[in-house]
C-alpha cells in the first residue's frame, strides 16, 4: 500500500526544493567534469533517498526512470568517448546535459506523484468500469496538461488502481483513435500518452456538466432545508414576517454564493435575529445547524 509519511504540503515544498537544488548545480556552469560528475551523483542520491524515505511502496519505475535516465544515442556515445574525456570542458558540457535529463526525469516523477489521490490523502479511487478508468486517466492528464508523455500503467499504480496486463496499451490505442490522446510513437508497445486539445476540450465539457449537476443538487438540498426550517419555526410560533423574510432571502443566496460564504451569511443572520431577541439562542442554533450541517458554537 502506497503511503506518504510526512504532511502533504511539506512534502510538496521539499519536492520542489530538490528540483531547485539540481537547477542551481546547472547554473554554476561547472567546467571540471569530476566536479559535475560528483555533484550529479550526490544530487541523484539525495533526490532518490528523499522519495524512498517519504513514500512507502513507491512504484520502482519512478525511481529507475531517474537512476537510469534515457539518453540520446549521440550523448551516450560522447559520455563514453575517450576523445571527450581528453577534453574536460567539452566532457563537462555533456555531463551537465546528463544532469539536466535526470532533473527532467525527477520532475516527471513529481508529476506522477502530484496526480496520486492516495499520496494526497484522499480515498482510493473506486473505478468499476473501463470507461471510468479512461475518464480518470484523462482527468489526470488534463490536470498535468503539458508536452510530456505519461504512462497509463504508472498513473494507475500510483493510485492503486488494478488493471489487466494489456489494459493500459489498449486504453492508449483507444484514446489515440478517438483523438483524445497522442501516443509517444505510433505502433509503440508503450502506454505513454499526452492529452490532445480535443481530449482537453472533452474533459472541460465533462467538468462543466459535473459542476452544473453538483450546483443544482446543492440548490435543491438548500431549498429542502429552508422549507423544513420555515415549517418548524411556524410550529414553534415564530411566524413573524421579518424572520421568514430573512430565512427566505437565503434561498436566493444559495444560488449565488459558494458553500462557505453561504454558511457565513447564515451565521450572521441568526446572530442578528438572536441579538434582536426575535428568536431565542436555541432557535438560532437550530436554524444554523439545520441549514449548515455543522455545530453552532457562538451562542453556546
Amino acid at each position: 500500500m502506497i503511503e506518504l509519511k510526512i504532511e502533504h504540503s511539506l512534502f510538496k515544498k521539499q519536492l520542489e526544493e530538490k528540483i531547485i537544488e539540481g537547477k542551481k548545480i546547472l547554473a554554476e556552469k561547472i567546467s571540471d567534469p569530476n566536479i559535475i560528475e560528483q555533484k550529479t551523483t550526490e544530487w541523484e542520491k539525495d533526490a532518490i533517498n528523499f522519495l524512498e524515505k517519504n513514500i512507502t511502496n513507491i512504484p520502482e519505475q519512478l525511481i529507475s526512470d531517474i537512476r537510469y535516465v534515457r539518453e540520446e544515442s549521440h550523448l551516450t556515445f560522447h559520455i563514453n568517448s575517450r576523445f571527450y574525456k581528453k577534453q574536460p570542458s567539452e566532457y563537462a558540457k555533456y555531463l551537465s546535459t546528463h544532469l539536466e535529463r535526470k532533473i527532467a526525469a525527477f520532475k516527471i516523477t513529481a508529476d506522477y506523484i502530484s496526480v496520486s489521490e492516495i499520496i494526497a490523502g484522499h480515498k482510493k479511487p473506486e473505478l468499476e468500469t473501463i470507461q471510468e478508468k479512461i475518464l480518470f486517466f484523462l482527468q489526470k492528464l488534463y490536470q498535468l496538461y503539458n508536452d510530456n508523455f505519461y504512462s497509463i500503467s504508472l498513473i494507475f499504480q500510483i493510485n492503486e488502481i488494478e488493471y489487466r496486463d494489456s489494459e493500459p496499451n489498449e486504453i492508449a490505442e483507444n484514446l489515440k483513435k478517438r483523438g483524445y490522446g497522442i501516443r509517444e510513437a505510433d505502433y509503440s508497445s508503450k502506454d505513454l500518452l499526452k492529452i490532445s486539445v480535443k481530449g482537453a476540450a472533452y474533459i472541460e465539457r465533462k467538468n462543466k456538466t459535473l459542476k452544473n449537476k453538483s450546483k443544482k443538487k446543492q440548490e435543491s438540498e438548500a431549498n429542502e432545508k429552508i422549507d423544513l426550517v420555515l415549517s418548524r419555526l411556524e410550529e414553534l410560533g415564530f411566524g413573524q414576517e421579518i424572520i421568514f423574510n430573512e430565512i427566505e432571502e437565503l434561498r436566493g443566496l444559495s444560488k449565488k454564493l459558494n458553500k462557505k460564504t453561504w454558511s457565513q451569511v447564515i451565521k450572521g443572520k441568526v446572530v442578528d435575529l438572536a441579538l434582536s431577541e426575535l428568536i431565542s439562542k436555541d432557535v438560532a442554533t437550530f436554524i444554523y445547524e439545520s441549514l449548515v450541517d455543522d455545530k453552532f458554537k457562538l451562542l453556546k
